[in-house]
């Protein structure tokens, strides 16, 4: 026989490797992992809500006044084009020691003169809720977005021009200020009113010729006079008092916007990721198992490769 003959070979070599089995497990059971149906996570909506109620006295008793509140108007004409922009920020965070990066967050929430709202911390997941000044948000949200690579980082940010609720607040105030001058002069004019009577009944009370009954008469008049000048004084006071009342809620309300658009809220979740996961993030999509099926395959033509030589060499 002829030692420079040719060994006929099949496509599958003699023996198959374990290394080429594992690869081919991993290739398929990768894939299937990647194909499986995904997870969803739902972030809460914030609600937003107002109105202006205030106590009347300091007792037990439900005696609150609801000041009139006008609904922001949607409306608003286009050439006012004022921003009162209200932002809220959230973020998602990978990490392996979900622990130590949750007490990170919350140093640099503190870092920034913030205020922690809500914290939770365990192995798995972490959660922060805060709020910061808005003059400090670029340079907080820098640093905390360099806490982790930008693979294990979501952001998500949103922002509300509360400028409907700024004018719905302003017609507000320049409704107190009406009501409560208008009051004013209501009052004033029931003073002059009532010195002129006044002044009419006691001069004819002490006219001469005015006779005992004639003044008995003038004198009842007064006294109902001033009876009713007394009621309606109290009337307008205390209109007077709750249009100033108004007037300090309405002033109240326009604070209490500014402050909030001065500020940003937030939230961090963070959750803890496991190796596989860190390598789908590398990694995306199908590279994973197709890396593994390259490896295979080198895998199964070196085996073949090696049953063909050890054949040529048995013969």
């Amino acid at each position: 026989m002829n030692n420079n003959q040719s060994v006929p070979m099949g496509f599958w070599p003699r023996h198959i490797s374990w290394l080429t089995v594992v690869l081919a497990i991993l290739t398929i059971g990768t894939f299937l992992a990647i194909s499986g149906p995904g997870v969803r996570y739902i972030t809460p909506m914030m609600e937003i809500g107002g109105g202006i109620r205030e106590s009347a006295d300091s007792s037990g008793k439900d005696s609150s006044i609801y000041y009139p509140y006008q609904y922001p108007n949607p409306d608003v004409p286009v050439t006012d084009t004022r921003e009162f922009l209200k932002i809220y920020y959230n973020a998602s965070m990978l990490s392996r020691d979900v622990q130590s990066l949750t007490r990170r967050v919350e140093t640099t929430v503190r870092g920034y003169g913030g205020r922690l709202d809500q914290e939770s911390n365990s192995p798995l997941y972490g959660f922060v809720s805060f709020v910061v000044s808005q003059s400090k948000y670029n340079a907080f949200r820098a640093e905390l977005e360099n806490l982790v690579d930008s693979r294990f980082l979501t952001v998500n940010i949103s922002s509300q021009n509360l400028l409907s609720q700024k004018v719905s607040i302003e017609e507000q105030q320049k409704q107190a200020d009406t009501s409560l001058s208008d009051y004013k002069t209501v009052r004033q004019k029931i003073i002059n009113a009532h010195a002129s009577a006044i002044q009419s009944l006691q001069s004819k009370i002490d006219a001469e010729g005015t006779t005992e009954s004639d003044k008995a008469l003038l004198r009842q008049q007064l006294a109902s006079e001033n009876a009713s000048y007394a009621v309606q004084l109290k009337n307008v006071d205390a209109n007077i008092k709750y249009a100033q009342d108004w007037q300090k809620a309405v002033q109240t309300q326009d604070q209490t916007l500014l402050d909030n658009v001065a500020t940003v809220a937030g939230t961090v979740s963070i959750r803890w990721i496991s190796l596989w996961d860190m390598a789908q993030l590398y990694l995306p999509g199908y590279w994973i198992p197709t890396i593994f099926a390259a490896l295979t395959l080198l895998s199964f033509f070196r085996d073949r490769r090696r049953s063909t030589i050890s054949a040529t060499d048995a013969v």
